[in-house]
């Protein structure tokens, strides 16, 4: 399934994605071609075209069991409901049937991508299951009239072959796998390391398109630990991460105030978070110092207003934190900083794995 706004690429993302699929036109196809079309795009026009049909519920039915009659399709849909309320009754029962229908298929899909500005983003991805597999092999076989070549469960496991590698090549292995994954997916000059180290720690190959990286923020970064920068941070998880025998042949520290008496103390007094006030202390430090924030967006919220308001200069930001609230806006607010280097994952994605495994990245490579 391939969802986004109206004139947002999504067909274009989609015929890259599946060149060799042949697509149907919600707009215009008859109501039957969609139980065994390749793709269907314009899914929101057919909707509403059906909607104004008698035969209404019959077709509504055929989209809510979509998944068990045509496996396979690929569907693309305007996001439907993200605007006001319409006035209209049958707009409002459109708006609202269409996105009970999407939700639906998202439910059902392997796989769900948000395209903007031509740009998708995978939001849903599930692997099949063994026995799904089992169950194609099986099924071509019997087309194929021959009992002798029906596979056995046993027979699928076994030739789902495992590596033989020593367990001191597993890294390597590791990053030969991710660099052949990644293809010709373009990666700023100088930030490959650290782009493949974020993807090697999560698995997640989205970091290698949501990390921004400042004019030379690599180099930058690296530059200020020979001249003996520490890092601070802003979990004691991030801390314990950090290679501190790396940093420290350089003079390097590694700082988290988080659990001070007296941090603790000042953020309940103010009411404010223990983040925020640790970011506070370590810029009364006379030190030069590189921020590795994972956790909390209120940490870099905080940074940026000592940075705006109190003229703190720090070495570099990474900013990395993970979840829901003030995140997206945290990060966005380090992104307009024009003489402080930074690294950051944009949107929601991030962690402390994620900060200390970019502080690594930058320690292995120096």
């Amino acid at each position: 399934m391939i969802i986004g706004g109206a004139f947002q690429g999504k067909l274009r993302y989609a015929m890259k994605m599946y060149p060799d699929i042949t697509w149907a036109d919600g707009k215009v196809c008859s109501y039957e071609e969609i139980k065994t079309c390749e793709g269907i795009c314009h899914l929101e026009a057919y909707i509403r075209r059906a909607m104004q049909e008698e035969e209404a519920p019959l077709y509504l039915e055929t989209l809510n069991e979509l998944a068990k009659i045509n496996p396979r399709i690929v569907v693309i849909s305007d996001e439907v409901g993200y605007g006001l309320v319409p006035a209209d009754p049958f707009e409002r029962r459109y708006r609202e049937t269409a996105g009970r229908i999407c939700t639906r298929l998202a439910a059902d899909a392997a796989q769900v991508d948000r395209v903007v500005c031509g740009i998708g983003t995978t939001i849903k991805k599930e692997e099949p299951p063994l026995n799904e597999t089992l169950r194609e092999e099986v099924q071509l076989a019997e087309e194929r009239g021959s009992e002798k070549d029906i596979p056995s469960a046993e027979g699928v496991v076994n030739r789902v072959s495992l590596e033989q590698i020593l367990p001191e090549e597993i890294e390597k292995r590791s990053f030969e796998i991710i660099t052949k994954e990644l293809g010709d997916i373009p990666l700023v000059p100088g930030t490959e390391a650290i782009v493949k180290r974020c993807i090697h720690t999560s698995a997640d190959f989205e970091y290698a398109r949501n990390l921004v990286f400042s004019e030379q923020a690599a180099e930058k970064i690296q530059k200020a630990i020979r001249e003996g920068a520490s890092i601070v941070t802003d979990t004691q998880m991030v801390k314990a991460g950090i290679n501190k025998k790396k940093l420290g042949q350089y003079g390097g520290k590694v700082h988290c105030f988080m659990s001070d008496e007296d941090v603790a103390k000042e953020a309940k007094r103010r009411g404010v978070t223990r983040a925020a006030v640790s970011m506070e202390k370590a810029a009364g430090l006379h030190e030069k110092l590189i921020f590795a924030v994972g956790n909390a967006p209120t940490a870099l919220i905080r940074l940026y207003e000592l940075i705006r308001e109190e003229n703190f200069k720090p070495e570099a930001i990474i900013g990395v934190p993970v979840g829901f609230v003030n995140v997206v806006q945290s990060k966005e607010r380090i992104l307009t900083l024009e003489d402080i280097p930074y690294i950051v994952a944009r949107g929601r994605k991030g962690g402390s794995n994620i900060a200390a495994c970019i502080c690594n990245a930058l320690l292995y490579t120096l």
